[in-house]
This record gives structure tokens, sequence and C-alpha cells, in this order.
């Protein structure tokens, strides 16, 4: 496809919530070892390494769900396959395999198991998957070519191969080889300019990346596009553009932050997230206002990217990618995939950090999105969501969590379309609801201030001849005072964490496949 979202939004190899922070910078960290439970720590100065992060905040409390949700979650239920309400049945804790996911408090510890292995150390070890998938690109590409290869060789009837352009039986191939050798070597930059990853830069004899990984080394060339190029200009306009005007219409920059983090710190900037943030560009425009921003993100291979354009470039279009070079189809001319794209089109310390000067306060947070907010009582004046509420398996957790962390009068601004990314996994639940059943459920916390349908494109290729739009539900809502009532079990087991797809591509996209 040449725009879309995929359906599984997650991060291969998924994190645990961490995050680094600057002035005038930022640093995504990934993979590194986390300090004490619930404690934020400030990083280091910008441009060093081995910046702390913040990290995983208490569990999700578990428990019965309320009768709000009952009904749909009766519908879900009965749907399951016995090996489904196993997996519901240890994510309550019921049974070994609920380990990590406790009732309470008291009964957690994800420090180690009783064989000795540590969450940590899985952490490590997706963190390394990941890197090994961006070191493989060229392996992975290099196999494909000589696949499309054979079926050119293929044609062997005279009056075919005559229609064929001479160009795709001479160079073509060879363009596509130099182009794909290129976009090998910037993603192992992703890997070599990052302290912590570049042990990971060479693949072990025996591992094999898998296939999913590589679809996702992909979805971030594509990301790069639509986050950092000039050619994604129009998207960013359509969907980042509309909710930092309701950010500035409904918390205005001078009106100081009224969040439980303010408290001491009077006059403060107010402080806004951004979850599902993929790149980082959608923080980085709020950052630029003047807000205090920090996007969280569940994949490492997007918190690879975007560690490396926040803390690595120097100039913009300092890069040239070639996101398309092995998509063949939808093309209007036969060197289309050819096409170069330069990113980045700005150079984000010069906004943030001008003379070296800090500016703006920027952070990434890594983690799944309700293991690290929910503990954040009215910690956020606003909430941006962008082709994010469907990446819920059960978007009630969504929606409290949001709740709970955003402060009485601030607010939540969102745009996408409901696709639910765990729609046709077999294994996994996927609580589907409708918008006339969603937004009661969001009206219980927030007065809608404005809503309507927009249509959307995503990750799209300007030149090609296939596009995906959606029709997204926009809205702008504040919290009113109701406290944050019922609870929702835990969705995720350990190792859905570390299977689960947090990229839009090209089925959707975050990843939404190319």
């Amino acid at each position: 496809m040449a725009g879309g979202k995929k359906k599984n939004k997650g991060g291969q190899g998924a994190p645990k919530a961490k995050a680094a922070s600057s002035s005038g910078s930022s640093s995504a960290a990934a993979g590194s070892s986390g300090a004490a439970r619930g404690q934020q720590q400030m990083p280091a100065a910008p441009g060093q390494p081995g910046a702390p992060r913040m990290p995983q905040g208490a569990p999700y409390p578990a428990g019965g769900y309320p009768p709000s949700e009952m009904a749909a979650l009766q519908q879900a239920l009965s749907m399951m396959t016995p090996q489904q309400i196993a997996s519901l049945m240890a994510a309550k804790g019921l049974g070994k395999g609920g380990k990590g996911l406790p009732m309470g408090d008291d009964e957690y510890d994800d420090e180690s198991d009783e064989d000795g292995y540590s969450q940590e150390d899985d952490d490590m070890q997706h963190f390394a998957d990941v890197c090994y998938s961006l070191v493989n690109y060229w392996p992975d590409a290099k196999g494909e070519l000589e696949w499309k290869e054979k079926e050119i060789d293929s044609i062997v009837d005279p009056e075919d191969r005559a229609l064929l352009m001479p160009v795709v039986t001479t160079s073509l191939l060879q363009e596509m080889r130099r182009c794909a050798r290129i976009n090998a070597e910037f993603l192992a930059m992703l890997v070599r300019t990052d302290e912590e990853a570049r042990q990971f830069g060479t693949i072990p004899n025996n591992h094999v990346v898998q296939d999913r990984n590589s679809v996702k080394v992909r979805t971030v060339l594509r990301q790069f596009v639509r986050d950092w190029a000039v050619e994604g200009a129009r998207e960013r306009d359509e969907q980042y553009g509309c909710l930092l005007e309701a950010l500035q219409r409904y918390i205005p920059l001078d009106q100081p932050s009224q969040t439980s983090q303010s408290s001491g710190r009077p006059g403060g900037r107010p402080r806004v997230v951004a979850p599902g943030s993929g790149l980082a560009r959608l923080p980085y425009e709020i950052a630029k206002l003047g807000y205090v921003a920090q996007g969280n993100e569940f994949s490492y291979h997007m918190l690879q990217g975007s560690k490396w354009v926040l803390n690595e470039t120097s100039r913009p279009n300092m890069c040239n990618i070639y996101p398309f070079v092995l998509s063949l189809e939808n093309r209007r001319g036969v060197r289309d995939h050819l096409r170069p794209v330069s990113i980045p089109d700005v150079c984000p310390s010069d906004a943030l950090c001008p003379g070296n000067e800090p500016q703006s306060e920027l952070s990434m947070c890594a983690g799944e999105f309700v293991e690290v907010y929910a503990p954040q009582s009215n910690a956020w004046d606003a909430v941006l969501t962008c082709f994010f509420l469907d990446t819920a398996k059960n978007v009630f957790l969504y929606i409290r969590t949001i709740a709970g962390m955003t402060r009485p009068g601030g607010l939540w601004a969102n745009i996408g379309p409901l696709l639910y990314h765990y729609a046709e996994q077999a294994d996994s639940i996927s609580i589907e609801l409708s918008w006339e059943e969603l937004k009661p459920a969001i009206e219980k916390y927030f007065d809608f201030k404005e809503e309507d349908v927009r249509e959307a494109y995503y990750t799209t290729n300007v030149s090609g001849m296939f596009h995906t739009r959606y029709r997204c539900k926009y809205f702008a809502a504040i919290r009113n005072d109701r406290p944050v009532e019922g609870k929702s079990l835990p969705v995720f087991g350990s190792q859905e964490k570390q299977e689960c797809n947090h990229d839009h591509g090209d089925g959707h996209s975050h990843s939404h496949s190319h």
C-alpha cells in the first residue's frame, strides 16, 4: 500500500517504561539499565552518552471489570479459544503464567523469575533483536532482489521479453541494489551512533532475524518520510496541525501548568504528552511551541530512529534514503521506486537549542502507555493522540488512563480511525467498539468542545498509484472533575508485549506494512 495503517501497533521487544529528558534537546533512551521503580532520574547533559531513563512505574492494578465494560468483554470472551482464556487467567494472576501481572503491588516482582532470568535480561535481548534487524536490512533486501531478478529471468518468451523496457533487463536491478545499500548504511548508523546499541552491531552467527522485525525496519524508513521529510508535510499539517491548534486554543502558553508535577514550580509551562509518537515529530512540534513536551513510544525500532534524529543530526537534509526501493507495485514510472527522500527536513536542535542555549523541554519515554502513565495522577495539562486510540486491546484502559493522568481542566485532543490493531490476531484480546459506544465512555471524564470527521493519509507514497485514505474522528475535550472509576485487567502478558507490533505503516500504519 502507498499509505495506511498496519494492523498491529506495537514494538518488537516492547520496552519497560523508561525515559531520558533534557532541556533544549531530547534523549530517547531504550535498552539501558533502569533505575529503582517509581523514581525519575534526570539525564546526562545533552549529547552525553548514557542518559538514565524513567524506570517502569508501579503495575496497573488488576481487578474485576466494571459493569460499563462487562457486555463488550463478555462478547469478546465468548469468541475466545481455550488457549486465549488461559492467557487471560494468567494475566489475572491465576497460575504461573500470570507472574508479572499480579493483583496488587505487594505481589509484584519482575526482577527475576525462579530460574534467575530477569526482566532486564529479557528487555535487553529484545533490544538486541531490534538492533540485529536494523543491521540485517542489506541481507534481507539482497535476498528479495535476487528473487525479483529470477522473476524477470523467468520471462523467456521472446515476444514478452521484447515488451520489457531495456532498463528492466539491464540496469534497474543494479540501481535498486545501490539504493538498498544506502538504506542499509543508514539503518546500521542508527545502531552504530547509539552507545547502548553499538554492542549489537554485528549479528551472531546463530541468530535468525524474524520476518516481523524485517517488516518493521522497512516501516521505519516510511515513517521517516511522514515525520521528517518535506513530502510528509501535508500529512503532518492535516493531523498534527489540528492537535497543535487545539492545544494552543485550550491550553495557552500563558496559562501556567496546573498539574501535580508543577507544585513547587510556580509559573511552569504547561506539560503535554503525545503517546504513540513514533519518530517524535509531534512532541518536537509541541516543544517548539514552548510547551514542556514528552513523547511516548512502545517500539524499539521507532525509538532508535527518534534517538538519531533528535540527538545526532546537525543540519537539515543530511541523509538520503530510498524508502520505496523494494516496492515495485503501483508505480507510474519505471524508476519511481528509486526516488530519494532527504531527511530530516529540519534539524531539531536548531529550533530547540539555538546557539547551544536550551529554549525548550522535550523528553521521550519508552514503554507501554498504560504501564507508564497509569500511576501519573493529574500529571499532565494535555494529552495529544494521533492514530493511537485504536492501538488498544481494551480501549477502556486507554480512556481511564488518559482521564487519570490529565488534570481537571486539561485537554485531550485526538485524531485517528478505529481500525483496532489486534482485531485480526487470533490469539489476542481485542475489544472493538464503535464511536457510538466509545463517546459515552470518554464523556464520563471529558466535556467535548469540538468533534468532527476528517480525512487523513498515513505514510503515503505521493508518487504511487494507490493511496489509503482514512475518515478519522477528531475531537478536543476538556477534563472534568469526576474521579476515575473502575479497574480493568491488564491485557498484556510478558510474552505478548515482546511479540506485539507497535508501529503504523501501509496496512493502516504505527506500524499501520508497506
